[in-house]
């Protein structure tokens, strides 16, 4: 690190069962030899990156993830490009599974000083100003209904005995029993597919929601993505799957895999009768049917694992 540069956190004091302090992060950076600054992203005034900033450590769950990368895209171009470190301290985690990044805090000067650098890719969404972007995926039907219903619920009781996990896997069974299948039609890399779908999900990475691995093969910096489509027809296959991923006693099993698995390399268009869409987890209503198109952009971040 260059003299005067120094180590900047980001913290979501408030993300995951894992209560460390302004003082924990600080004292351990700085220990390792670090210069630290530090910000909470529940106050005014993080958004300042400073000057001599050298690496970013994001300490949260998926959506501070969010919240800080889309203040990075939003940069000038002549911006320097910042080195991320994420200690996942959310409730899904599930960028950072993906990644297989390690929540444990005495890992962090490790890999500020030798973590090996992965230069990630970011989906960018045509048409809809508000969600220019997804880290994770976007989607429409099942995923976006399950996020509606669980700001709805109360999750303190959940949050408190550390199943709120489990309750959202739980909701999303239930709400797969009557939730309409929309029609919708896609083109995926120049090929169409259309139906009535009850899921329609475009991945950048393996899992999304409460842990639902619905393309296993995904890798954040591999320049693809895929499409996770779940027609009508397989809502009870699917019903099933959940409940076999749920069910201790069957966890050797291999459950089969109800939904069809599309790679993309270049872009996905989507005109869905849906209206309500999720990018990673911010929700939108759409007042009228739109033609989305996502791109795939390739190493556009630069994570440190």
């Amino acid at each position: 690190m260059k003299p005067g540069a120094h180590v900047y956190v980001l913290h979501n004091p408030n993300a995951g069962d894992q209560n460390n302090t302004k003082k924990d992060l600080v004292n351990l950076i700085e220990s390792a030899g670090f210069p630290c600054k530090y910000a909470s992203v529940k106050e005014k005034g993080w958004l300042r990156f400073k000057k001599n900033t050298a690496v970013l450590v994001v300490v949260g769950g998926d959506g501070t993830i969010r919240q800080v990368i889309k203040e990075i895209l939003d940069r000038r171009l002549l911006d320097k490009r910042l080195p991320i470190v994420l200690l996942p301290r959310g409730t899904a985690n599930n960028f950072a599974k993906t990644l297989q990044l390690s929540p444990k805090l005495l890992d962090l000067p490790l890999r500020i000083h030798h973590g090996q650098v992965k230069k990630i890719d970011v989906g960018f969404i045509s048409n809809i100003p508000e969600l220019s972007f997804f880290l994770e995926g976007l989607g429409f039907g099942l995923l976006p209904a399950l996020i509606k219903a669980m700001r709805e619920s109360n999750l303190s009781a959940a949050k408190v005995n550390g199943q709120e996990l489990d309750m959202a896997f739980a909701k999303l069974m239930q709400i797969t029993q009557h939730h309409k299948a929309e029609h919708a039609k896609l083109i995926v890399d120049g090929r169409t597919y259309e139906g009535n779908f009850l899921l329609i999900e475009i991945l950048n990475i393996k899992s999304i929601g409460p842990n639902l691995e619905l393309a296993p093969d995904a890798d954040p910096s591999d320049g693809k993505f895929h499409v996770a489509l779940l027609k009508e027809e397989m809502r009870q296959a699917f019903l099933v799957y959940l409940q076999n991923k749920k069910n201790v006693s069957s966890k050797k099993i291999t459950p089969v895999v109800p939904w069809e698995l599309i790679e993309v390399t270049d872009e996905v268009t989507v005109v869905s009768e849906n209206r309500l869409l999720h990018a990673d987890d911010e929700l939108m209503y759409l007042n009228k049917k739109k033609r989305i198109k996502v791109e795939v952009r390739t190493g556009v971040l630069d994570v440190v694992l």
